[in-house]
């Protein structure tokens, strides 16, 4: 069978029940929604927030101390995380995120979870050792690495028996890793996993990353492709010599053969590579609960934690115990549905505060709006609308929620007269709340264009005024059932809807 063949073989496998599929769909989303120069931010941030546990964790994630300081500020929101980190920053964030919630889904997750661990702690060496080679992107440098294992780890998951054969192989016959994965699953695992990450459209950067450099001396990388590659396979090859546990003076021999392998595109030392393994071992310590992440199960994190930490092992059971609380909380958080919906209103607008401050963009503003009343819970959709001077209408611009697009798309509300709520709400600047559109002293008020192509059962209308003329809309939706604003929520959302209005003015 050819290694073509047997790579069809595996994936259809792997395609054929679990989550495998969806975690595929909603990567290659992401990873489309960035390489594409016609997508806009909206399409990246409507994919993550389709996912409450995604954006719970994404949000965690961003704030955490590798990303640096926000003037004090926490990010509540995805809008506001990829104006300040980027649209590939905040991809690369939710790619890994997905992979471990894929992870935790699997009969072995607690067998296997060394695996994570490990696979989590290269990507983290990935980003600390990209400096000494000329990578500017941290983070993608952490992606690289990260997925530099891929194949392996989701042979792991997917395919337990046949890797616990290919270990098998290897010990009796003392052949490698690749030969023994050809030998029984037809590929090696690098071959997996750039079959895999084909599928999921990563960009050439990180297919190229993932690659294997080989056995001899990498050449000077002259390209950020070539830089990437040398930072993720230097990475993992820097984990497999601490993972072999082996006695010090063969650890310092193996530790300076690498650093001599590597030294003409990587300026690094042996000091250098040992301080950075326990740094990074320090950082998965502090960062694992946010991928719910086990470090206990990784015999390599607890034998770095031990030789790099002096302090006791009765400080140490405490840290421990302090991140499972971490992790309890943020469990507790997830189940009950997150913070109550004045919480996020009230921490979105510390967020939009914030961006309105410094140089901003009108269209970053209203996402952030938009995701904000979306993510509050307390709508099942959420809009804005924007004048179109050339047809004087409303229309859509950027909305949340179930059949998003539809919706967008719908949203075409003509400045002339009309006898309906929406004209009335533009005409005199009127907030409106309708709790019932099937109610008979509203029915013969809903235009039949919402009626037909977005009508729920109640909606709220917040219309932006400027010089006395509506210049913006906000929508939001419940499509069944009554939609109950306590007098403290709406006026947190009408005071969302003013700080709206400041920023356009601001800007004309």
């Amino acid at each position: 069978m050819s290694t073509e063949t047997a790579l069809e073989s595996l994936l259809e496998r792997m395609n054929e029940g679990g989550d495998f599929p969806a975690l595929s769909h909603t990567i290659s989303e992401l990873n489309k929604a960035v390489d594409n120069e016609t997508s806009h931010s909206s399409v990246l941030t409507e994919i993550i927030l389709r996912d409450v546990s995604l954006t719970n964790k994404l949000l965690r994630l961003v704030n955490a101390a590798h990303y640096g300081s926000f003037g004090g500020q926490p990010i509540s929101t995805i809008s506001r995380a990829v104006v300040i980190l980027g649209l590939d920053a905040v991809r690369d964030a939710a790619v890994s995120l997905l992979l471990f919630e894929h992870l935790e889904n699997h009969a072995q997750a607690h067998e296997l979870m060394a695996e994570a661990v490990d696979s989590f702690f290269c990507g983290t060496l990935g980003r600390m050792l990209a400096a000494s080679a000329g990578v500017r992107d941290g983070e993608e440098a952490f992606i690289g690495a990260l997925f530099r294992n891929l194949g392996r780890l989701m042979a792991r998951f997917h395919f337990y028996e046949e890797t616990v054969r290919v270990a098998k192989i290897m010990a009796e016959e003392n052949v490698s890793e690749s030969v023994a994965a050809r030998r029984v699953l037809g590929a090696d695992y690098d071959q997996l996993g750039l079959t895999i990450a084909r599928q999921w459209h990563f960009s050439p950067g990180i297919l190229h990353a993932i690659t294997p450099i080989g056995a001899e001396q990498p050449r000077g990388a002259s390209s950020s492709h070539g830089r990437l590659q040398v930072v993720a396979n230097l990475a993992q090859e820097l984990h497999q010599t601490y993972a072999r546990n082996l006695p010090p003076d063969q650890q310092l021999q193996a530790i300076n053969a690498l650093c001599k392998r590597f030294r003409e595109v990587a300026k690094v030392s042996p000091e250098s590579l040992a301080e950075t393994v326990h740094k990074a071992a320090e950082a998965v310590r502090k960062e694992a609960h946010i991928i719910h992440a086990d470090i206990k199960r990784s015999p390599l994190m607890q034998r770095l934690l031990r030789q790099g930490r002096p302090a006791s092992e009765a400080v140490r059971q405490q840290a421990g115990e302090a991140s499972e609380e971490v992790l309890r909380e943020a469990d507790a958080e997830q189940a009950g549905g997150g913070a109550d919906p004045t919480t996020i209103l009230a921490q979105g607008m510390q967020d939009l505060t914030s961006l309105i401050l410094g140089e901003y963009q009108l269209s970053d503003v209203l996402k952030m709006v938009v995701e904000i009343f979306y993510r509050s819970g307390s709508f099942d959709r959420a809009l804005v609308s924007t004048l179109d001077r050339g047809s004087q209408c409303l229309v859509g611009r950027v909305a949340f929620g179930p059949q998003a697009e539809t919706l967008r798309h719908a949203f075409r509300i003509p400045l002339s007269f009309t006898p309906d709520v929406f004209h009335a709400a533009l005409s005199k600047g009127q907030d409106i709340l309708i709790s019932d559109t099937t109610a008979d002293n509203i029915r013969n008020r809903i235009p039949s264009w919402y009626a037909q192509n977005a009508g729920a059962h109640a909606f709220l209308l917040l219309p932006i005024v400027i010089n006395g003329k509506s210049v913006a809309m906000l929508y939001a939706d419940r499509q069944t059932g009554p939609l109950a604003l306590p007098g403290q929520l709406l006026g947190l959302l009408k005071a969302l809807r003013n700080q709206a209005t400041l920023a356009i003015r601001q800007k004309l």
